[in-house]
């Protein structure tokens, strides 16, 4: 694992010193994501660095490396988990290697195979090949976009990163902001590819690839998607199959020189993931849990304990008290460099931090829910087929003024429950925009001080995803999870276990997100996996042969701490500056009597208003540290 940052600079005018001096700013920038070494490389008008996190081939896999010849070199972030029979495939061709790394691998492909060579990979990556042949410079992307990339064109040259930190050390580098992605934050807490925040920045869209020349793109594809294919088995031979594949996913993610652990939070995803790994492994796993002893509410190291218990990890429970909670909270919101404010990332932060200190590498079970069907909103989202006769009673009871106490059972069900009756009655793609929006057009238009600040992207965006879906044969809770899987899963999930893990240093690797384990899912019937209301009904399958009852049909819960409570209290002083009159007049984005009025209502505890104000004070915590151009 590690970062990557480079350009290829078409002016011959231009200072070389100054472009390595900004190489260099670049590389230092992104030291947290690979702390272990670096490297760099100068060739003909092309710039390429990196941070290593060395994970495979320890002594001999220092970047930037090259193909046999010299005449092609990459940078590389992630890993190519069937290298191995890669390199088999390519020594067979008469390919030539001088180390054991997966880095070398990918150079050869690209020299075997050309720009079809991200078809041969099953991974985690994104890396760039610059042919000096061709002076070509070849970036691609994993196929769900695991791993990040960034890139501009700017006069001075075209300029990539694993994060937009690096861009910002560059002097030349433009701050404006890019109003429609800001706009997509308000609404989702998060902002999809190709946007950024940044106006002349872009993020290169998953499973795609870009080809460089002269400093331009010349080229952008898109090199695999999802298709509809139908599965012929029955459901015993689905779950065995299931089972097979997914044993054979994590065989491949345990191989590393270092010792791999599991994020095990007690839910199904991390108990299955543990108890598979711990299978192919034959021998005690290390398995990690963070508690919060004064968070009961929130505390579900039982849980996982239970697991840890039934299959014998070796098994450490790290405690949280508050105020490293707290702590953390701000650290993690320091090192933003775009706006981000899925409130989730705050403990998977705290667990990344604390697991960093023993191991390298685990695995998480993020993805799991984007396959199967494992969200609270895919069961609500089945119910409104099924309460149409009742929906006008339905949104009348949903808007009773009864308050909304996060952490609680009865406030979670209730926030559910209205959530329940905001999306009833619409047509099906506007259920499932209201189902995954964070903040409604219309507050969000609220939020905002005059209508040049807004748009609604969201449902253009959201609509075109979905036909895309039906075009490729895709129906029913299919086409859900087909959305999720190409916007949720990449541009919220995965991005926030990127940040999260990579700035203590932590390669997190994710089993349910491979491709061939994402085509056997799809394969399956939607009713395998969302039956009658159940959700993850097939993973459930596969998970009775490792794992107890209680675990396996037990609630979802979500991964969280008090943050919205913490708004009262801890972070109150932060967020009644922060929002305060003067300071939002400061920018001159926000309405100030809506943002008030939000702010009263969750301190009187009127209603929980978490969601909109965390959204808006991350983005201001942002702005103050970044200070980008909002002209």
């Amino acid at each position: 694992m590690c970062g990557i940052v480079g350009f290829l600079n078409f002016s011959p005018t231009r200072n070389q010193n100054e472009i390595e001096d900004g190489l260099t700013l670049m590389v230092d920038s992104i030291k947290h994501r690979g702390p272990d070494d670096r490297g760099t490389w100068r060739g003909n008008g092309v710039f390429l660095g990196m941070r290593r996190l060395s994970i495979i081939d320890l002594e001999t896999g220092q970047q930037p490396i090259f193909n046999e010849d010299g005449s092609c070199c990459i940078v590389y972030n992630g890993e190519v988990y069937n290298y191995l029979t890669l390199r088999q495939q390519l020594k067979a061709k008469g390919h030539k290697f001088k180390t054991q790394s997966d880095t070398e691998v990918i150079v050869h492909s690209y020299e075997e195979w050309g720009l079809d060579c991200v078809q041969h990979f099953r991974g985690m990556f994104a890396f760039a090949v610059y042919d000096q042949a061709k002076e070509e410079l070849f970036l691609a992307r994993d196929q769900f976009g695991i791993k990040p990339l960034f890139y501009t064109e700017l006069p001075q040259g075209f300029i990539f990163a694993s994060e937009l930190r690096a861009l910002l050390k560059l002097p030349y580098f433009p701050r404006q902001i890019d109003w429609e992605a800001f706009n997509l934050y308000i609404r989702l807490n998060y902002i999809p590819a190709p946007w950024t925040i940044w106006a002349r920045a872009k993020r290169l869209e998953p499973g795609h690839w870009l080809l460089v020349k002269n400093g331009h793109v010349v080229e952008k594809r898109r090199y695999v998607k999802l298709e509809k294919e139908s599965y012929s088995g029955n459901t015993d031979e689905a779950v065995e199959s299931l089972d097979r594949l997914l044993q054979e996913c994590i065989r491949l993610h345990l191989l590393a020189d270092v010792p791999v652990g599991v994020f095990l939070s007690g839910g199904l995803d991390s108990s299955l993931i543990t108890a598979l790994a711990q299978r192919v492994l034959e021998l005690p796993l290390s398995t990690f849990t963070v508690t919060f002893p004064e968070f009961k509410t929130y505390d579900e190291s039982n849980y996982a304990r239970r697991v840890n218990q039934h299959l014998g990890t070796k098994h450490q429970e790290i405690p949280v008290l508050a105020q490293e909670a707290f702590d953390a909270t701000i650290e993690i919101l320091d090192h933003l460099d775009e706006p981000f404010a899925d409130s989730s990332l705050v403990p998977v932060a705290i667990i990344s931090k604390l697991t960093s200190r023993h191991v390298k590498v685990v695995l998480s079970g993020d993805g799991g829910d984007e396959l199967f069907a494992g969200y609270n909103k895919y069961q609500a989202l089945w119910l409104t087929e099924y309460l149409r006769p009742f929906i006008p009673l339905l949104r009348l009871v949903s808007q009773l003024p009864i308050r909304e106490t996060r952490g609680t059972t009865i406030g979670e069900k209730w926030r559910q429950f209205r959530k329940l009756g905001n999306i009833a009655g619409a047509d099906p793609v506007e259920r499932y925009v209201r189902a995954t929006e964070s903040i409604s057009a219309d507050l969000a238009s609220r939020l905002l001080n005059g209508q040049n600040h807004f748009n609604n992207l969201v449902p253009q965006i959201l609509e075109s995803l979905w036909k895309q879906g039906e075009e490729n044969g895709f129906t029913g809770t299919d086409l859900w999870l087909y959305v999720d899987a190409n916007f949720v899963l990449p541009y919220d999930m995965l991005h926030k276990v990127d940040i999260a893990g990579m700035r203590y240093g932590l390669e997190v690797r994710v089993p349910f997100v491979d491709l061939t384990t994402a085509r056997l899912a799809f394969s399956f019937p939607p009713e395998w996996k969302l039956r009658n209301g159940q959700r993850k009904w097939i993973l459930k399958k596969v998970a009775e042969k490792y794992l107890p009852s209680a675990i396996v049909n037990r609630s979802k819960g979500g991964f969280g701490i008090p943050v919205g409570e913490w708004l009262r209290s801890k972070l109150r002083n932060n967020f009644e500056s922060i929002l305060s009159p003067s300071s939002l007049s400061s920018s001159g984005i926000w309405n100030k009597d809506t943002v008030q009025q939000l702010l009263y209502e969750h301190l009187q505890r009127r209603h929980d208003r978490f969601w909109e104000l965390w959204n808006i004070f991350v983005f201001e915590w942002w702005r103050r540290k970044w200070n980008p151009d909002l002209s």
